[in-house]
């Protein structure tokens, strides 16, 4: 299922070459919660919502189908109906339209729609390192985008401009790479067409593992620049207005930090459901989803979220993520994030529950 989760996989990536408030698929799913009214464990009613996903259903969002079965979101006073994304859907779209009422995305994706006229804001962020990465031979390793010279990099459509941002930044001549265009799959590294290929973190390394016999080197473009929170929790800015929507966003939060907490301590769960329910008809097994699940930590779990917890948005973050956004050309200012739900959810501490 790894090359089947790459297909269309711009929602996902850095950079997308259109980001617009267009037609949204309404989408549903056997595996979602019943978006009506229903019950907290005290018998008090909770409030409905429906959460957007950037993509197919994959441990990607593990922490998410843990909150649902586990009743962290109701216990929380919300009742969530997760849909999940695909090549067809924009989720900022989903949720500027009132067809979700929290979608899951990139911090540049965001940026995009509002720059197109919608007005969101990012209220946490689960992957705190974005997984876009150079993937490569042990027998030609990049480590360093230094070592992209003389080199020829497959990059997929839409992820050029991340590539000349990535060189900018650490002052590599673009010149002295070859661009190559590619598709999602790793054929073009395998067979030594490319040295090295624009990939997601927590895919194309194992689907490239599986297919070359040994495991290639991953670099990080995040390490090195390219800076921008990724699955991150985006609602419009009317919402947090509302003292009563914004309680149920909040609500909402606290059931996903727990959900994820879970995941972090031991994903068996989370990658039990996704295989065996979320996506039960998509052909992922358990092995795969358990090593995606692992790679995940990486973006999931850095210092900052040790010391603030899971989700969080720091100042410095922010900053490096305007940094980045202004290379990327999109515009933005630190109004994009806010940070007020998660300082009332932790209050000062790094984990809830």
């Amino acid at each position: 299922m790894i090359t089947t989760s790459l297909r269309g996989r711009r929602t996902m990536r850095v950079i997308t070459a259109v980001v617009g408030i267009a037609t949204v698929l309404a989408v549903s799913t056997a595996c979602s919660s019943s978006s009506g009214s229903a019950a907290t464990a005290s018998g008090s009613a909770t409030t409905p919502l429906t959460l957007q996903t950037s993509w197919i259903p994959l441990v990607q969002f593990g922490g998410s189908y843990v909150a649902e079965k586990e009743n962290y979101y109701k216990n929380n006073g919300v009742d969530v109906t997760i849909l999940p994304g695909g090549p067809d859907v924009d989720s900022m779209a989903a949720v500027e339209s009132g067809q979700a009422d929290i979608a899951m995305g990139n911090a540049d994706t965001v940026a995009q729609a509002n720059a197109n006229g919608a007005d969101l804001v990012i209220v946490a962020a689960g992957f705190q390192k974005n997984p876009l990465a150079i993937l490569s031979t042990s027998d030609k390793p990049i480590k360093t985008p230094a070592d992209m010279v003389g080199k020829k990099i497959g990059v997929p459509t839409g992820d050029e401009a991340a590539q000349d941002a990535v060189l900018k930044a650490n002052n590599v001549d673009a010149s002295q790479v070859t661009s190559v265009p590619v598709g999602f799959d790793v054929a073009p590294l395998v067979s030594g067409e490319v040295d090295g290929l624009w990939v997601f973190y927590s895919e194309q390394p194992i689907a490239y593992e599986a297919a070359a016999g040994k495991p290639g080197v991953t670099m990080l473009t995040a390490d090195y620049g390219l800076d921008v929170y990724a699955q991150v929790y985006a609602v419009k800015k009317e919402t947090l207005a509302d003292p009563t929507k914004k309680a149920a966003i909040e609500g909402f939060l606290k059931g996903e930090i727990e959900g994820w907490q879970n995941y972090v301590a031991d994903p068996t769960e989370a990658v039990d459901l996704t295989v065996n329910d979320y996506a039960k008809d998509g052909g992922l097994t358990i092995d795969e989803q358990t090593k995606q699940a692992k790679l995940q930590m990486d973006l999931l779990v850095t210092d900052e979220t040790k010391a603030n917890g899971l989700l969080t948005i720091s100042d410095a973050g922010i900053q490096k993520n305007l940094t980045t956004l202004a290379a990327l050309g999109i515009p933005a200012t630190a109004s994009l994030f806010d940070t007020s739900l998660l300082a009332d959810i932790y209050q000062g501490k790094n984990t809830i529950g």
